[in-house]
């Protein structure tokens, strides 16, 4: 079974920084997030004969591809992005805190991420999708073709320790999208995957659905014992044209911001049965969501929450997705006449097999006098 991230690469020019950031605290420019409509698509291929699959076009849709890139000090400069294809390197080291443990197979095992690898650029195998470069804000739909899918297909293969064969044709393929972004000669990379199945695993296997948060609110002071609210949550209105008013009163030095949950789906994958090395379908009762938060000033903490316990966890009461929200100081803000401050705050969530979405919000922090 293999689940998917997102992966944020920088291209730096020089090594001189030392003092880091927060990995919650958005300053230069960045891709938080990666939306994919549909995360995962079955092409219900004939597959009796293994080195000629035949696809019907109509099982092969577009994917929407609407990257979250965020640049908060570029004074408005264009940004733009293109997106490449290509196989998925089931060899490659999986992401740093992927969680992909140990395990026989080279990306882990169950609820882990695969390969990291960026698609090299000079080979004949990666595969420019966009025609032009694309303006931030707006999605593309690409379209992979029945040759490229092939391809990558034949490529994500790799041996267990008894010397049998995985990979994308039982396991689901990760085709890679290399998406490069692009701000006055300025240039990230990320990774972004689309799940891919041959074949139907069973009659009861239903596509992902991405995952959504439908509301976001924020209260001042969490119980100690319960993790409750203890003062009324307050709905952020979702209005990107307005900033939600929050008195930042003395000695007040964070506060909780807490999304709605998301729609956690059941579903069907495939895992390696340790007695017949084959693979087999498995029911996922529940997918796990995690929620990540970012802010273009102040820290988050939590960095991310999760839906379900982690593993090795037992969940004895409610799991709490909020996250502490750790206000600034004064020195970080730019505090205009009226000791207003605007922060721009993003929630990402992500479910078990690459679908994700997210919630912006601007807080305009009122800063009390000492």
């Amino acid at each position: 079974m293999r689940t998917f991230a997102l992966l944020s690469l920088v291209v730096a020019s020089g090594l001189a920084c030392a003092d880091f950031e927060n990995p919650t605290t958005v300053v230069d420019l960045r891709m938080l997030a990666a939306e994919v409509e549909p995360s995962e698509i079955v092409l219900d291929a004939d597959l009796s004969d293994p080195s000629m699959p035949v696809v019907d076009p109509a099982n092969n849709p577009p994917v929407m591809v609407t990257p979250l890139i965020v640049d908060p000090k570029g004074n408005g400069r264009l940004v733009t992005y293109t997106i490449s294809a290509c196989p998925n390197d089931p060899f490659a080291p999986a992401p740093p805190g992927g969680g992909q443990g140990g395990g026989a197979f080279p990306s882990g095992g169950a609820r882990t991420t695969v390969g990291s690898a960026l698609c090299d650029e000079n080979s004949p195998t990666t595969w420019l999708l966009t025609p032009h470069p694309i303006t931030n804000g707006d999605g593309f739909a690409v379209q992979p073709t029945v040759d490229e899918l092939t391809v990558a297909f034949t490529k994500d293969i790799f041996p267990d320790q008894y010397g049998n064969l995985h990979g994308g044709f039982d396991l689901g393929m990760p085709l890679t999208l290399d998406i490069k972004v692009n701000a006055d000669g300025e240039e990230i990379r990320a990774v972004k995957r689309v799940l891919y199945w041959g074949r139907r695993i069973d009659a009861a296997q239903m596509p992902n659905q991405n995952p959504t948060i439908d509301s976001v609110d924020l209260f001042y002071e969490r119980d100690d014992a319960t993790f409750d609210p203890v003062d009324t949550p307050q709905p952020i209105p979702h209005d990107r044209d307005a900033d939600f008013d929050v008195d930042v009163k003395p000695g007040v030095t964070s506060l909780w911001i807490r999304p709605s949950k998301g729609n956690a789906e059941s579903f069907e994958t495939t895992v390696i049965d340790p007695d017949t090395h084959e693979a087999v379908p498995f029911t996922v009762p529940r997918e796990t969501l995690r929620y990540r938060f970012f802010a273009t000033a102040g820290t988050f903490s939590p960095p991310t929450t999760s839906s379900e316990p982690e593993t090795g966890f037992v969940a004895t009461g409610p799991i709490h997705i909020e996250s502490e929200y750790r206000l600034p100081a004064a020195d970080k803000l730019a505090v205009d006449a009226a000791g207003h401050a605007v922060v721009a705050i993003w929630i990402v969530v992500r479910d078990d097999r690459g679908g994700e979405s997210w919630q912006p919000r601007n807080l305009r922090l009122t800063i009390a006098p000492p």
